[in-house]
C-alpha cells in the first residue's frame, strides 16, 4: 500500500467516524439539541485553527534559533543550500526561512503555516556529527514534511479526535437533561445519550490512535522523499544511526579501546526497553572510523523485538528507528542500491542478552509498575462482592460471613499494603548496586525498559539541552566518548524545574561531569539522576525521595482506619 494511500485511508477512517455520530445524533434529536452540539463542534474547530495559527509564533518564541536570510545560509552550508534549491525547483515551492540552534543535541524540525511560509531548523549537533551526505539527507526529509503538506494534515488529523471527545461530552451532560423529564420518551433519549457517549468516547480513543498512526506514515513518506531527493537512502539510514542510536564517537579513541567496548556491548547482560530512541547515541567502531554493525544491531535489538518497542509505538508519533531504517533499507534495493545497514543479526544479540522471549520481564515490569494499583483494585473488588452479598443478592460463604467490624479492618490493613506496594515499587525501579559505565555499555542492553533501570555512574560532557534551543528545558544532553544520551533531571515540581531550566542548565552546558543516575529506556532512552556533579559542586535530585510520600499517606488513611475500627 502506498504511503499517500495509507494516509488517505486513515483519514477517511476518521471522518467516517464522526459523519456517522454526528448522523446518527441528528435522527434521534431535536433541531436545537443538534444545533448546540454543532457549536460545541464549530467552537472546538475555532480553538484547533487557533492554534494552528498561533503555534508557528509560539516556536519562534520560546526557541533560540538564529534566521539566516539564503545568502548567508548558502555561504555557511553549500552542500545544504544545494538541496533547498533541488526540493525548490522541482516542487515549486517558496524559498523556506531557514534557522541554525547552537545545541550540541542532533536535531532538526520544521514548522509552519503552509508549505510556503515554511520554516526548518538543524542543531549544530546535527553538523557536528553527521557527514554533508548525511546532513543533507536530514534535510531532505525535514523538506519532505514541507512538499506533502504535513503541518495541515497532521493538525486535521489530531483535530477529528477532538471533536469525537467534544461529541461523548455533550452526549453525557445532555443525558443529564434528559432524565428531568418525566415522559418515556425523556428515558428513552437519555439511555440513547448515554449509549452516544460511550461510542463517542471509544471512537475518540480509536481516533486519537489512528492519528498516530497517520504522523508515523508521514514520517515514512519524508523519509521516503529524502531518498529520492539524494537517489541513495543509505545516508538517511546512516544518519538516523548516528541521531536515533547516537554511534557518533570521538575520533581520537584508539581501535582497541573500541573493539573492547563493542565486546561489552554484545556479552554484557543488562537491562534494555522499548521507546523511540530519539535522545541516544552509542559509538563508531573501525580504523575508518565507521561504526561497528554489532553496535548496531545491539542498539536496535530492542526496537525489534522488546515488548515495550510494540508498547510505546503505539502513542508514538515517528516509527522506531529500527524499522525506518528498514524500511530505508527495502528502498534502496528499489533503486538498485546496497544497503549499509544490516540488522539481520539483531535477534541473535537479542537472544544472547535475553534469551528467546521477553515476555517474563516484561509482565514483571508490569507487575511492579501497576502494584499499588492492582492491590487497590483488588480490595475494591473484594468490597463490591462483599457489599452486593450484604445486601441479598447471593451468598458466598467466608466473604459474606465478614462483619461490617472485619471489613473495617481489612480495608486498614489493605492500605498498608498499598503502602508496602509503593515502596516495593519504587526499590525495584530505583535500584543500588552503581557502577563506571559508557554510553555504549547502556545502550547495548536489551532488557532496560521504564521501570528495569540499571544504575550506572558516567562521566562526559553536557553538549546541550534535552530539547535543543527551548528556553525552559529542563533536562540535558550528555557526551561520553563513546556517545550521546539524554539527561532526565525533571524533580517532578513543576515550579522547582522551571527554575532548574532557567538557572542551572545554561551554567551546566559546555561543563565536565559525573553523573549518577538509573538508565532506562522508554519512550527515548535517558539516565535518570541521582546526582551530578560538576565545577566541584553537586546537584542531587530527589524524586526517588518523593514516590515515599505516597506510601506516607497509605499508612496515614490505614492508621485513621485502625483508629475507627477500634471505636466499632
Amino acid at each position: 500500500m502506498g504511503l499517500r494511500l495509507a494516509s488517505g485511508l486513515a483519514l477517511t477512517f476518521l471522518f467516517g467516524m464522526v459523519y456517522a455520530l454526528v448522523f446518527v445524533i441528528g435522527i434521534w434529536f431535536l433541531p436545537f439539541s443538534l444545533f448546540t452540539l454543532l457549536l460545541m463542534i464549530g467552537f472546538t474547530l475555532a480553538m484547533v485553527l487557533f492554534q494552528y495559527g498561533i503555534s508557528p509564533l509560539i516556536i519562534r518564541w520560546i526557541y533560540d534559533i538564529e534566521w539566516m536570510e539564503y545568502e548567508e545560509y548558502q555561504s555557511r552550508y553549500p552542500h545544504l543550500a544545494q538541496i533547498l534549491d533541488k526540493v525548490v525547483s522541482v516542487q515549486g515551492i517558496d524559498l523556506p526561512k531557514m534557522g541554525i540552534i547552537h545545541d550540541g543535541n542532533p536535531n532538526a524540525f520544521t514548522f509552519g503555516w503552509t508549505k510556503n511560509s515554511a520554516r526548518v531548523v538543524i542543531t549544530t549537533g546535527i553538523l557536528n556529527y553527521l557527514d554533508e551526505k548525511e546532513q543533507q539527507a536530514v534535510l531532505a526529509h525535514e523538506l519532505g514534511h514541507v512538499v506533502h503538506s504535513d503541518f495541515i494534515l497532521m493538525t486535521v488529523a489530531f483535530a477529528i479526535p477532538l471533536v469525537l471527545l467534544t461529541i461523548a461530552r455533550w452526549a453525557y451532560y445532555a443525558s443529564f437533561f434528559s432524565r428531568r423529564r418525566d415522559s418515556d420518551e425523556g428515558g428513552t433519549a437519555a439511555l440513547v445519550l448515554i449509549a452516544v457517549a460511550i461510542l463517542s468516547y471509544i471512537a475518540y480513543y480509536i481516533g486519537y490512535l489512528v492519528s498516530f498512526v497517520i504522523s508515523r506514515i508521514r514520517e515514512y513518506y519524508a523519509d521516503e522523499h529524502a531518498g529520492e531527493v539524494l537517489q541513495n537512502p543509505n545516508a538517511l539510514a546512516t544518519g538516523l544511526v548516528k541521531i536515533a542510536y547516537g554511534l557518533v564517537a570521538d575520533q581520537g579513541i584508539e581501535i582497541k579501546e573500541r573493539n573492547k567496548s563493542k565486546v561489552r556491548g554484545l556479552k554484557g547482560l543488562g537491562i534494555f526497553d522499548p521507546s523511540t530512541a530519539k535522545h541516544l547515541a552509542v559509538e563508531s567502531i573501525g580504523p575508518s572510523g565507521l561504526y561497528s554493525m554489532e553496535s548496531i544491531q545491539a542498539a536496535a535489538a530492542w526496537d525489534l523485538f522488546n515488548p515495550w518497542a510494540k508498547y510505546f509505538e503505539i502513542f508514538s508519533t515517528h516509527p522506531l528507528p529500527a524499522k525506518r531504517i528498514k524500511r530505508l533499507n527495502k528502498l534502496s534495493r528499489e533503486m538498485g542500491v546496497t544497503p549499509e545497514i544490516d540488522l539481520s543479526g539483531a535477534r541473535e544479540i537479542k537472544e544472547q542478552q535475553a534469551g528467546k522471549s521477553m515476555a517474563g520481564e516484561f509482565l514483571t515490569d508490569l507487575t511492579f509498575k501497576n502494584l499499588p494499583t492492582i492491590i487497590f483494585l483488588l480490595f475494591l473488588l473484594f468490597s463490591a462482592v462483599w457489599l452486593f452479598g450484604i445486601l441479598g443478592l447471593y451468598y458466598i460463604p467466608i466473604i459474606n460471613d465478614i462483619s461490617l467490624s472485619q471489613f473495617v479492618l481489612l480495608w486498614a490493613i489493605g492500605f498498608y499494603l498499598i503502602g508496602f506496594g509503593i515502596i516495593a515499587r519504587t526499590l525495584f525501579k530505583y535500584r543500588s548496586g552503581f557502577e563506571p559505565k559508557t554510553v555504549l555499555e547502556l545502550v547495548t542492553n536489551v532488557k532496560v525498559s521504564p521501570i528495569r533501570c540499571e544504575p550506572a555512574i558516567i562521566e562526559g560532557t553536557i553538549v546541550g539541552k534535552g530539547v535543543p534551543g527551548y528556553y525552559f528545558s529542563d533536562d540535558l544532553y550528555f557526551k561520553d566518548k563513546t556517545g550521546l544520551l539524554y539527561v532526565d533531571y525533571r524533580f517532578g515540581l513543576g515550579i522547582v524545574d522551571f527554575f532548574w531550566a532557567i538557572r542551572r542548565v545554561p551554567q551546566l552546558i559546555g561543563q565536565t561531569v559525573r553523573i549518577k543516575g538509573w538508565y532506562r529506556r522508554g519512550p527515548t532512552p535517558y539516565i535518570q539522576v541521582d546526582t551530578i556533579e560538576a565545577g566541584g559542586r553537586s546537584f542531587r535530585n530527589y524524586s526517588k525521595h518523593i514516590t515515599y510520600i505516597g506510601a506516607v499517606i497509605c499508612f496515614i488513611i490505614g492508621l485513621v482506619i485502625f483508629y475507627f475500627w477500634f471505636q466499632l
